[in-house]
């Protein structure tokens, strides 16, 4: 099933490419772009929880979308 943003915007390359393992308390960011820095709360398969490091709401993210920092 693909997301919304596959669905509206196929051109965004939502992977990062980068293939680090992540685990619960590495720093991340989203995509390929400089966004805020959010930190692994928990991994459980494809899916990270992270919550940002300064303010926002904690989410759910795929992790083959998060790149190390």
């Amino acid at each position: 099933m693909r997301t919304l943003v596959e669905l509206l915007a196929p051109e965004a390359l939502l992977r990062t490419g980068c293939n680090s393992p992540k685990r619960a308390g590495d720093h991340v960011m989203i995509g390929t772009h400089h966004g805020p820095v959010y930190e692994i709360v928990h991994v459980a398969g494809d899916l990270a929880w992270i919550r940002p490091l300064v303010n926002g709401e904690e989410g759910l993210a795929p992790v083959n979308r998060l790149r190390l920092v």
